[in-house]
Order: C-alpha cells, then sequence, then structure tokens
C-alpha cells in the first residue's frame, strides 16, 4: 500500500518534537523480521530469556508469518514464512495464481553485554538457510541513554546492498570479493560476510512518557534494487519510522512508514517459557487434607490407622487413586519405623509435585510410629527414583511450623533397587490385565508447498491401550476424517531415492480415516542399569514390522546410550492393513546427553535410515521451566545434494508443548509441533514402539528442583 512520501517526513518530525526526557520503561519490540530491532534493521539488543513472538508483518510487497523464541539469554531464533504477493509461485498449471512463498531461518548472537562503557553488540545471519533470496549478515551495537536506544551496524548482502564502504574481509581472501547465491536449501558459508561492498545501517528507539509506547527511526542499508525475482522497488526516502503499542503485556501493535510512501503493519504476540507456567491448577483433585476430618473423601471422613493392615493399605490405595495416582506396592517395616511405597502417576508431568501429594497423604494417614516414608517410582517392574522423606518435617510444613527447605534438607534420594517390590508385604495391588482409552480432535497439516500454502485435516483420533502385565502391552490408534482440503494436493514425483516419505502425499489423500497404530511392545531388564524392548505391528501411517532396543541408563545419570534395529515394510497408501513392496532393515546406536548449562539435552546417532542411506543425525534442545523443549535436528548421510534434491539434507525445529501450561488442571499429556523446511527421503527414521529413553526421561528425577512448594 503507498502512501504519499509526507507522512514519513510528518513522522519523523514527530519523533523529534517529542524526542525530551522521561522515565519510560524499557521496551524492546520486534523487527519486520521478527527480530528484536527496529523497522527492516535489527538492533544489539535481546527479549528475556525464553520469550516466544508469534506474529505477521505486512510490508508491500512483502508479508511475513513469524515464529521466534529467545534459546539462550544471548541467543535468538526465527523462523520465517515469506510471501512475495506480485510473483507467482511456480507454473500456472501446478501453482495456478498462488503467490510464492519462501521460508527463512534467522540467528542473532550476542557478542558483548552493554555495561557502564561499552555497548551492547550482537552478530546476526539472516536466511541462513533455504533458498537465501533474503541473505544478510550483519554486525551491530547498541547503546541506551535515558529513554534513547541508538543503534549502529554494517550490513552484508542484502542489508548492505546500498553500498559505500568497500567490505573489509576481501583484504582477507579473494572469496569475498562476489556473493554467490548458491544455497538451495543448504547452509552456504561462502556466502556469508561476502560482497564486494557493505553498508551501514542504525537507528533510535524513543520510548515516550506514554506507558507502552514508543517512535522508531532508521536508516535502511538496502537499496531495493537488487531484490529477488527482479523485484525491484522505488526508495522515495532512506528512512523508515513506525510507532510501536504494547497493548497488553503480551501483544504489541506497529505501525509505520518505509521506503518514503510504502505503509507497515506488524501485529506480534508473545510469551515467556521461563516465567508464564500456565494457569493455577485449580481444578486439579485436592491434596489430602492436612487436618483430620477436616475434608471428606468418597463422603467419609479421613482417619489416621492404628496399625498397617489390609484395610489399611486400601484406604491408602484409594485416596492416592482419587489424585490419580496408582499404589502398586506397600512394605512397613516397624523396626525402621518406614513405610515404602511403589507408586505409578498419570497426575503430572513434574515427579517432584508427585512426591510431595504421597509424602503429604502418608503423613495423614499412616499409624503415629512411622516417621519416614519412602516413595519410589516403578517402570514396569524397575524403578526409577527413590526419595524419603521425614514425617515430622512434612507435618511442621503443611502445619506452617516449617519450611519447604527443612523438608528438602531432610529428604534423603537413594539409588533405585532390583527386582522393585518383589518382596513387598502388599503387592500387585494394580489389577491386571489393565485396560485404558481417549479420544479427541487432532490436526495434521501440510505447510508451504507450491499447489497452496495450506493444506490441513481436522479429524477425531480415538486411542486405547491393553497392558496384560508390567512389561507387555498393546497400543491403537484409529483416525476418522472431520474435514480436510487434500484434494488440491498435488504429487510430485521427483525424488531420485526409494519413495520413503516424499509420497506423503497419497498418505494423506487415500488415507483420511485410518488406522495409525497398532502395535505390541515387551519390555524388561536383561541386566543392572539395562532395559530392552521387543515391538511388533503397525508403528506408523507409513511402516509396519518389528523392532528391538536397548538401553544403559545409569540412575540419575547426565547421559545415557542405547541401540535400535528393525525390520519395516511401508504401508499402502490408504494405511489399512495392506502393505507395500519395499522393505528395509534399519537401525542407529545413539549417545543421550544432559549438557551442564541452560538445560540443553543432545542427542547423536549414527546409524543405516529408511532410504537405505548411512549417516547421522544431530539433536539439540533446551527444556525450560515451563516443561516447554525448543529444538533443532539435522542428518547427513551418504546421499548426495543431487540426489536428495532441494534442502540438500534434511533439518528441521520442533517444538513440544506440555498441555498443563494452557489448562487449570495438571497433565502429563503433551503436544509435538515439528517444522520440516521440505519433506525428502534422505535421512529418514522411522517411528517403531515405545523409546526406551522416552520411559527413562518420564521417571527421571531432580534433587535440585524446588519440588516442595506444591505440597499444599
Amino acid at each position: 500500500m503507498k502512501i504519499s512520501k509526507w507522512a514519513g517526513l510528518l513522522m519523523v518530525g514527530t519523533l523529534v518534537v517529542w524526542a525530551v526526557s522521561s522515565d519510560a520503561t524499557e521496551d524492546y519490540s520486534s523487527s519486520d523480521f521478527g527480530t528484536v530491532g527496529l523497522l527492516q534493521t535489527p538492533t544489539a539488543r535481546m527479549s528475556d530469556d525464553g520469550e516466544f513472538k508469534a506474529g505477521i508483518s505486512l510490508v508491500s510487497p512483502y508479508n511475513q508469518l513469524l515464529l521466534g523464541v529467545q534459546l539462550l539469554p544471548w541467543l535468538e531464533t526465527q523462523l520465517r514464512y515469506v510471501e512475495i504477493s506480485n510473483r507467482l509461485y511456480g507454473p500456472e498449471d501446478f501453482s495456478g495464481d498462488q503467490t510464492y512463498k519462501d521460508r527463512g531461518v534467522d540467528f542473532k548472537l550476542r557478542l558483548i553485554e552493554e555495561g557502564e562503557y561499552l555497548p551492547a553488540i550482537s552478530l546476526g545471519i539472516v536466511d541462513i538457510g533455504g533458498t537465501g533470496l533474503f541473505s544478510s549478515e550483519y554486525l551491530v551495537a547498541s547503546r541506551r541513554y535515558h529513554n534513547l536506544d541508538f543503534s549502529f551496524g554494517l550490513g552484508w548482502g542484502r542489508l548492505g546492498s546500498r553500498g559505500g564502504l568497500h567490505n573489509p574481509f576481501r583484504l582477507l581472501s579473494g572469496r569475498f570479493e562476489d556473493r554467490p547465491n548458491d544455497g538451495a536449501g543448504g547452509i552456504s558459508v561462502n556466502r556469508f560476510f561476502s560482497g564486494a561492498e557493505i553498508s551501514p545501517f542504525g537507528g533510535i528507539q524513543w520510548q515516550t512518557p506514554i506507558d507502552g509506547v514508543s517512535l522508531k527511526l532508521e536508516y535502511d542499508g538496502n537499496d531495493y534494487q537488487s531484490e529477488v525475482f527482479n523485484n525491484r522497488q522505488d526508495v522515495h526516502f532512506p528512512l523508515n519510522a513506525a510507532v510501536n503499542w504494547r497493548v497488553w503485556d503480551s501483544v504489541d501493535l506497529s505501525a509505520g512508514v518505509e521506503r518514503g510512501d510504502t505503509a507497515m503493519l506488524r501485529l506480534s504476540a508473545f510469551t515467556n517459557f521461563v516465567r508464564n507456567r500456565g494457569p493455577a491448577k485449580v481444578f486439579d483433585p485436592p491434596p489430602t487434607p492436612a487436618y483430620l476430618g477436616e475434608a471428606k473423601a468418597k463422603g467419609e471422613p479421613i482417619q489416621k490407622a492404628a496399625v498397617i493392615d489390609t484395610a489399611t493399605v486400601e484406604s491408602i490405595r484409594s485416596e492416592l487413586k482419587r489424585q490419580q495416582i496408582n499404589l502398586v506396592a506397600l512394605d512397613a517395616d516397624p523396626a525402621k519405623a518406614d513405610i515404602t511405597v511403589w507408586m505409578t502417576q498419570s497426575f503430572a508431568r513434574d515427579p517432584h509435585r508427585v512426591i510431595g501429594r504421597v509424602g503429604q497423604t502418608l503423613a495423614t494417614m499412616a499409624p503415629d510410629e512411622y516417621q519416614s516414608f519412602t516413595v519410589v517410582n516403578v517402570s514396569g517392574k524397575d524403578e526409577t527414583y527413590r526419595v524419603t522423606l521425614l514425617r515430622k518435617q512434612l507435618q511442621d510444613f503443611v502445619d506452617f511450623k516449617g519450611s519447604a527447605e527443612e523438608v528438602r534438607a531432610s529428604a534423603l534420594l537413594d539409588l533405585p533397587r532390583e527386582d522393585a517390590y518383589q518382596d513387598a508385604q502388599y503387592k500387585d495391588l494394580v489389577p491386571y490385565p489393565n485396560f485404558s482409552w481417549g479420544m479427541g480432535p487432532a490436526l495434521r497439516q501440510h505447510v508451504g508447498g507450491p499447489d497452496d500454502f495450506y493444506f490441513g485435516q481436522l479429524w477425531w483420533r480415538t486411542n486405547a491401550s491393553l497392558a496384560l502385565s508390567e512389561q507387555w502391552s498393546f497400543a491403537s490408534s484409529v483416525g476418522v476424517n472431520i474435514y480436510n482440503n487434500f484434494d488440491g494436493l498435488k504429487v510430485r514425483d521427483t525424488s531420485s531415492l526409494p519413495h520413503v516419505r516424499s509420497d506423503i502425499v497419497q498418505y494423506l489423500k487415500q488415507g483420511e480415516n485410518n488406522l495409525v497404530k497398532l502395535e505390541t511392545n515387551y519390555i524388561w531388564s536383561p541386566a543392572t542399569d539395562w532395559k530392552a524392548r521387543f515391538s511388533a505391528g503397525i508403528f506408523e501411517e507409513m511402516y509396519g514390522g518389528v523392532a528391538g532396543e536397548i538401553l544403559y541408563s545409569k540412575p540419575y545419570s547426565p547421559w545415557a546410550i542405547g541401540l535400535d534395529a528393525n525390520w519395516v515394510r511401508k504401508r499402502d497408501f490408504d494405511q489399512r492393513f495392506g502393505f507395500q513392496d519395499y522393505s528395509v532393515v534399519t537401525g542407529h546406536l545413539t549417545g543421550y546427553f544432559d549438557l551442564p548449562f541452560y538445560d540443553l539435552h543432545l542427542n547423536v546417532s549414527v546409524g543405516r535410515y529408511l532410504a537405505r542411506d548411512v549417516g547421522s543425525t544431530v539433536e539439540l534442545s533446551r527444556q525450560f521451566a515451563s516443561g516447554v523443549v525448543v529444538g533443532a535436528f539435522a542428518t547427513r548421510t551418504d546421499v548426495s545434494a543431487a540426489d536428495f534434491g532441494e534442502g540438500k539434507f534434511d533439518k528441521g525445529f520442533f517444538l513440544y508443548l506440555p498441555l498443563d501450561i494452557f489448562f487449570p488442571r495438571s497433565t502429563r499429556r503433551g503436544a509435538s509441533l515439528a517444522f520440516r523446511p521440505l519433506t525428502r527421503d534422505g535421512g529418514q527414521k522411522v517411528r517403531d514402539g515405545v523409546s526406551l529413553y522416552g520411559l527413562n526421561e518420564a521417571g527421571r528425577f531432580d534433587p535440585d528442583s524446588e519440588w516442595f512448594d506444591v505440597l499444599k
């Protein structure tokens, strides 16, 4: 949308007139590209650690969907979907009149934090992967003076196309003379900081005396004469200006003028994965009442037992079951004045909350002679952790006579033991076979294709599981279509590799009502610290077969190592019981590592993939205090870039959202979202059976967590 250049001059004049001292608070907002910045240019600023942003930016002819996260305090990451509104995606017989779409990934790294004398300095890369249509690199410094925040930087590539300065890196090597555009989905290192000339850029952000309102003015380093697809833009004025309004604590609205006569509009919403842990869990089942007879469970007052007998055990089991905690076994030792309980739970994803619940129940209901309680979590027949709590500290805390620190200081973390509860007085309290099921809506989607930007399906998914014992179980999942627009999806038969994933279109279109999964898993411990799994059946929408896995993991250890192998066969497109001719043996050796900073986790695996290619996958993720996990992965195999096709190698991002951050009730369930730029056949794994490391993670315990504050 074009507007008069006088509007731009008026906004600049307004900024000058209003630039007076005030006590406005710091307010760093997004640029048009999603990262913290002014409009078209970045600043050296960072969001708060764990900040997540989603938004839309409209600056003709570029419209962008934005997703970003402050992955580390000094690393900002950004994913962008870009529409070029005046260019078509491809041939009309395939893409019709769809406008061109592109994906981009940006990173900004803080080199120096602002101090008393030094400015903040950051280094950034725009459009690091993908096609590189908007690729830029920059070095930028920011300095705050009262309510004014000044930024100055140097830009390479698109951000430096206005030129004016010789590229200093040309003195180091001739490779910096010309700027290649050979990304084509890969990461072109030769492109970084190259080009004959670079350009300065910079600007000012002023926090006005009006709460939540800031004004921005910048000098853009892009001359818009070297845009992709020969899409030159007229620049009537080299300064851009905008107003940013923090409408609510989590929403920004920006409007401005760019290039002298082009309107800009941007809407951003944000939350924080460190601070925001969801609503208060007011719909959780209440804990066992701290004072006897004050509350009723099942209509009867809770009474403290005189002795541990069958009736007492049943009362404790019933009270814990009300809180979604399953009592598996119980053993009372009068000589040690200790009660040990073995349990599983579906109450909460954080095991520390469950330990507090069990401890409070026992402190309320157990006979007075027992002065300590040992809480043991089990997975199958294996213990995953043991924590012993002292009764006096528990009772003092819930009676407001003691502190959480006293409970924590007196707690004892012990190593899990073999044979679990085999010698317990009361065991097998969970009956087998055990059947459970659930249902609910689900979403499948395909984003950013050349035939249309978005294809999706709303479907109803029904899951069921049957446990025959602690070790042997069956699981199934069936999907029924509610609505989809997959009819517009077109088949693209371009891969030179076996079509292990690239024919996903046929599965989506022909399997709208599908048998998602029908598998059996048998899990056991062949030796101390070892687990093993055998699985068979239909594992996922595209494959079924047989599989096995072994895992070595010591209790409370920051690392584990596993080996999996499977023989799988490709399913028919309708996803019923039929199979196609293609079969393959795959397998991987995987190391799992908890890194000692920022709750980072690293997985490294090597092995054979579905297309019979051999290589390795690296996955790095961070779990925030809210339970949200954000990560990225990349796979390189012996498939050449030419055979792999656009993208050169498999890569992507993923996001895991625990559902309890959305609802006022605790749950262990979560939703996973994966973002792959392209679906190709190289570097693809099958999803086979229950993950042993996933089971291991589900029962992990962090002794340093502040967990006793949730006892009540």
